[in-house]
């Protein structure tokens, strides 16, 4: 039987998304969920043969008969009304995929009602009048966006928090105490999460379905609005930004005290000289 409130979606007219009229409004339940590291889609679809694709990109399948699925190449995938015991197993294969990665995962739920008098995004929920392929791709894509400025976030903060008495014992004592290592690592973190941002999310690029479709437009900037998405992303450039400086004001202060021990050691065998000349005129 078809599930209610899913239509054909005209943009994409080969995909079998079942065509019927929802009888009723109908609200979904749909999951995202973040996986530390990249996803290789095409392993992934190897991986997961059985499962019709109704997309290559994003990659979208229907796991059962009206349960939909989005993976997301930068580590998210978004579940729509499918089972638990599904998603553990789809979750299960996808960290295999990415090396067994025992990276903690973020999380989030969102409600989608289906057969609304019409679409609109609200404070606690998207509605919609019927759910389409292209609808689902952009819900999808922003819900992956969002969950993943969630990991995003929280390890900026983290490594923030990491470095704050850092920042104080300078102030205290105009010393730095943290090794090359701690600082290089510094540095390739803030380099990482640029990248993670700026290469993987791509949240600067519009879907493509919103430049044929008016109401698409729209629904994705009410999206954006919803996840907040550009303020969040802006502040953790900032914070990223902030970072970066720190970063290299510890690189300036290491290079200082290598030079400074680099001139004592010079300084040392200067002495050392002197006084292996001196006890040599005295013998």
């Amino acid at each position: 039987m078809a599930h209610p409130g899913f239509l054909d979606a005209r943009a994409m007219p080969t995909l079998p998304i079942p065509s019927t009229t929802a009888p009723q409004a109908e609200r979904l339940r749909v999951r995202a969920v973040y996986l530390e590291g990249q996803i290789d889609l095409k392993a992934f679809r190897v991986r997961n043969a059985e499962f019709p694709v109704l997309a290559a990109d994003p990659l979208i399948f229907e796991p059962v008969r009206g349960s939909f699925l989005v993976v997301r190449k930068f580590g998210a995938l978004v579940f729509w009304n499918c089972p638990e015991a599904l998603q553990r197993s789809i979750l299960a294969d996808a960290r295999k995929l990415m090396g067994d990665s025992q990276a903690e995962r973020m999380e989030d739920s969102l409600d989608v009602l289906v057969g609304a008098p019409e679409n609109a995004v609200t404070f606690n929920e998207v509605r919609l009048k019927e759910l389409s392929l292209d609808r689902l791709s952009i819900i999808s894509q922003a819900f992956a966006q969002s969950v993943a400025l969630d990991y995003i976030e929280r390890e900026v903060a983290a490594a923030l928090k990491r470095f704050e008495p850092v920042v104080s014992d300078i102030h205290h004592t105009g010393k730095l105490r943290l090794s090359v290592r701690q600082v290089l690592k510094a540095v390739g973190f803030s380099l990482q999460v640029r990248s993670m941002v700026l290469a993987n999310l791509t949240l600067f690029d519009k879907p493509p379905e919103t430049w044929e479709s008016e109401m698409l437009e729209r629904v994705d900037s009410q999206l954006y609005d919803f996840f907040d998405l550009e303020e969040r992303l802006s502040a953790i450039n900032q914070k990223v930004a902030y970072f970066t400086d720190m970063s290299s004001i510890f690189m300036n202060l290491l290079s200082d005290r290598r030079s400074v021990q680099l001139e004592l050691a010079i300084l040392l065998l200067i002495l050392i000289e002197v006084v292996v000349f001196t006890w040599s005129l005295f013998r």
